[in-house]
C-alpha cells in the first residue's frame, strides 16, 4: 500500500513537472518570430502570436478548437493525414508548400514544417509556418526573366553567352550555330577560347581574366574559327556578374564585324593610297571650315611655302594670302557658300620667307546629307613658271611679227638707199665750194644714219631661232665688254663695279649676239649718269641650273609709266635715240630661252635683270 502511494507520489510529480516544461515551452514559442502552431484530434490547440499575425487572426478563441481544414486548402488534405501519421510515429517529414487561407478568407502560400510532440503526446502535432508567396513570386519572376532572356537571345542576331570564371560556357544563344555553325550540345561546358585565332588567343584569354580579377567590363575584336574552317572578326563586350560578393560568370555579346573589318581595310587602302598622293603632290590642297580655318593641309605647304602643315590647322586661309588678293578671295570664298558652284582664281599666296607666290587655285564645296556646305576643299598649283612662259610667248611672237615687218621695210629702203649712196658718191668727186662741201657732208651723215637704222631694222629680222654653236664664258664675255666701254664711261666719269660669285660661267650662245645685249644695256646706264656714278654689275649661279647678271646704276630713273613702254619698238628716253636698242637686247634673250627684265625708281636709279639657262 505503502508503495503504491509512493508511486501516484511520484506520477504527480512528473505530471506537474511536464506542465512547468510544457508552460516554459510554450512561453518561450509565444515571443520567437518564426509562426507556430499545434493541432490535437484535427483541431488546433495553441497558435502564437507570429502565427496569428501571418495568417490575420486577431483573437486566439477565432482558432482554438477550431478544424484544421478551415485554414487548409482541401486538395493538401490526403497529403496532411499522411504526414500526421508519420509525425505521431515521430517522423519528422520533410517540409512542403502548402495553400492555406487567411482568417479573411484571402490564399497564402506558406512553408509547412511539421513537428513531433515534444512532451510525448501522441496525439499532438506541432506545426511550423513560413510565408512562401514572396518566394513564389520571385521564382516567378524569375522563371519569366529566363523566358524572356531566352525569347530575346533566341531571335537575335547577335551571340549570346554566359561564361564561368574557367571560361567554360554554361549558355550560348541560336545565334551562334547561325554565325559559326557549331551545335549547342558542341559548345556548353567548354572554353571559346580554342577557336580564337592564334595570333589573337593570348591576349583575348589575359583580357577575359582580367575582367573577372578588375570586375570591370572590356570589349575586344579578335578572329574566331568557324566550323567551315573560315574565320570571322568578332567583337564581343564581356559584363562581369557578381553574386554573394564574388564573381560566378560574365555575360558576353559577341557581334560579327567581318564586313565592317573589311570595308575599313578597304578605307584604310583607299586612305593609304590618297594620302600618298597628297603627301608627293607639287599642288597645295587644304580643307577649310565654315569659318575659313584650316582644317588640313597638304606636306607640299612646307615643300612650297616654307609652312609646316599641322600649325597651320586652326589658322585663318586669309592670313596666307597676299594683302592685294584678300578681299577678291573673300569674296569668291563667299559666293561659293551661296551657289555651290566650283570657281578658279589666280591669286598670290605670301610665303614662310615674305616672298608672293602666284597661285592658280580651284575651290569645291563639300555639302552635307542635307546638301549645305560643311567645307571647302582648295587645290592651289603654282603657276609663276606658267605665266613667265605665257609672257615669253607673248613676247616672242611680238617680236616674230616685228621681225617680219622689219624685214619688209629694210628690204625697201635699203635698195633705194644703195643707189642714192653711190650716185651722191660720184657727185662728191667733183670739186665744189666750201658751202656745198657742209651740205654733203650733213648728206653723208644722215644717209649714215639710215644705214644704222636699216641694220637695227635687220637685226630684228634675223631667223627668229639661234643656233647656239658654241659654249662661251659669260663672265669673260662681260668682262671684255666692260674693257671696250671703259673710255666712254671714264669720260662720263662713271665707274664699273665687277661682282662675280665665280671667275667663270659658261653659257650655250652666240657670242656676238650676247656682247651687243651687254653693249645697249651698258649704254643705256652710261647715258642715265650724265653726272657720273657706279654702274654695279654682279653675277651669280641660280640652282646651277641659270645663271643671273644684273646690271645696277644710281642714275636718274624711269618713271613707271614710261619704264611699261620700254622695249616698245620706236619709243625711246633718248634725244637721238631709234627706240630699237632695248627691242633687240630683248628679241636676243628671248631666242636664248632666257628671260629680260628691268626695274626702276626716280631718283634711285635703274636695274636690269637678265636670266639665261645654262
Amino acid at each position: 500500500m505503502k508503495n503504491l502511494d509512493q508511486n501516484h507520489e511520484e506520477k504527480v510529480l512528473s505530471q506537474e513537472k511536464l506542465e512547468d516544461f510544457r508552460q516554459v515551452y510554450l512561453n518561450q514559442l509565444e515571443h520567437s518570430p518564426t509562426a507556430f502552431l499545434i493541432h490535437e484530434g484535427r483541431k488546433w490547440k495553441y497558435i502564437n502570436s507570429a502565427a496569428m499575425k501571418l495568417l490575420k487572426i486577431t483573437c486566439k478563441s477565432e482558432l482554438i478548437g477550431k478544424p484544421i481544414w478551415n485554414l487548409i486548402d482541401p486538395q493538401y488534405r490526403e497529403t496532411i493525414e499522411q504526414r500526421i501519421t508519420e509525425t505521431n510515429n515521430g517522423v519528422t517529414p520533410s517540409s512542403m508548400e502548402q495553400i492555406w487561407y487567411t482568417n479573411e478568407g484571402l490564399p497564402i502560400v506558406v512553408e509547412v514544417t511539421s513537428l513531433p510532440s515534444v512532451w510525448g503526446d501522441s496525439l499532438s502535432t506541432q506545426v511550423i509556418i513560413r510565408d512562401a508567396s514572396n518566394k513564389k513570386k520571385l521564382e516567378k519572376e524569375h522563371e519569366d526573366t529566363i523566358k524572356k532572356f531566352r525569347l530575346i537571345t533566341g531571335n537575335m542576331r547577335d551571340i549570346v553567352g554566359l561564361l564561368d570564371d574557367n571560361g567554360l560556357f554554361t549558355y550560348v544563344s541560336p545565334s551562334y550555330k547561325e554565325v559559326l555553325g557549331y551545335d549547342l550540345s558542341e559548345t556548353v561546358g567548354d572554353s571559346p577560347f580554342q577557336f580564337v585565332h592564334p595570333e589573337d588567343r593570348e591576349l583575348i584569354s589575359g583580357q577575359f581574366y582580367k575582367m573577372f580579377k578588375d570586375h570591370s567590363q572590356l570589349t575586344v575584336e579578335y578572329r574566331y574559327l568557324c566550323k567551315d574552317g573560315s574565320y570571322v572578326w568578332l567583337e564581343s563586350h564581356g559584363i562581369p556578374v557578381a553574386e554573394n560578393e564574388s564573381l560566378k560568370l560574365a555575360i558576353v555579346i559577341s557581334r560579327n564585324i567581318t564586313k565592317r573589318k573589311q570595308t575599313e581595310e578597304k578605307l584604310r587602302k583607299s586612305e593609304s593610297k590618297y594620302r600618298i598622293i597628297l603627301e608627293h603632290s607639287n599642288d597645295l590642297i587644304c580643307v577649310v571650315d565654315l569659318e575659313g580655318n584650316y582644317k588640313y593641309a597638304s606636306p607640299s605647304y612646307e615643300k612650297i611655302l616654307g609652312y609646316d602643315p599641322e600649325s597651320m590647322v586652326g589658322q585663318n586661309v586669309f592670313t596666307y594670302i597676299h594683302e592685294d588678293d584678300k578681299k577678291m578671295a573673300e569674296e569668291i570664298v563667299e559666293r561659293l557658300f551661296t551657289t555651290k558652284e566650283p570657281f578658279t582664281i589666280p591669286y598670290h599666296k605670301v610665303s614662310k620667307s615674305g616672298q608672293a607666290v602666284l597661285f592658280e587655285g580651284k575651290g569645291m564645296a563639300v555639302l552635307n546629307k542635307h546638301g549645305e556646305p560643311e567645307s571647302i576643299v582648295f587645290i592651289s598649283r603654282d603657276i609663276t613658271e606658267k605665266r613667265k612662259v605665257e609672257e615669253y610667248m607673248r613676247n616672242y611672237e611680238k617680236l616674230s611679227v616685228l621681225g617680219e615687218l622689219a624685214a619688209g621695210v629694210a628690204h625697201e629702203i635699203r635698195n633705194p638707199l644703195t643707189s642714192i649712196k653711190g650716185f651722191f658718191k660720184l657727185l662728191t668727186e667733183k670739186e665744189c665750194d666750201q658751202q656745198d662741201q657742209e651740205y654733203q657732208n650733213v648728206i653723208i651723215e644722215e644717209l649714215s644714219r639710215i644705214e644704222q637704222i636699216i641694220n637695227e631694222f635687220m637685226a630684228l629680222a634675223r631667223p627668229q631661232a639661234v643656233h647656239l654653236k658654241e659654249s662661251a664664258d659669260i663672265v669673260q664675255l662681260l668682262k671684255d665688254t666692260v674693257i671696250l666701254l671703259n673710255p666712254e664711261a671714264a669720260l662720263k666719269n662713271v665707274h664699273f663695279d665687277l661682282q662675280f660669285d665665280s671667275d667663270g660661267s659658261y653659257i650655250e650662245c652666240e657670242k656676238n649676239q650676247m656682247k651687243q645685249v651687254f653693249i645697249n644695256v651698258m649704254k643705256n646706264a652710261i647715258e642715265a649718269m650724265p653726272n657720273g656714278g657706279t654702274l654695279k654689275i654682279k653675277g651669280q649661279e641660280k640652282e646651277l641650273v641659270s645663271y643671273q647678271l644684273t646690271f645696277e646704276d644710281n642714275g636718274t630713273g624711269i618713271d613707271e609709266h614710261r619704264l611699261k613702254k620700254l622695249g616698245t619698238p620706236f619709243f625711246t628716253t633718248k634725244e637721238k635715240g631709234i627706240g630699237l636698242g632695248l627691242t633687240i637686247s630683248n628679241k636676243i634673250i628671248t631666242d636664248h630661252k632666257g628671260q629680260f627684265k628691268m626695274e626702276s625708281e626716280i631718283g634711285k636709279g635703274t636695274r636690269v635683270i637678265i636670266t639665261l639657262k645654262k
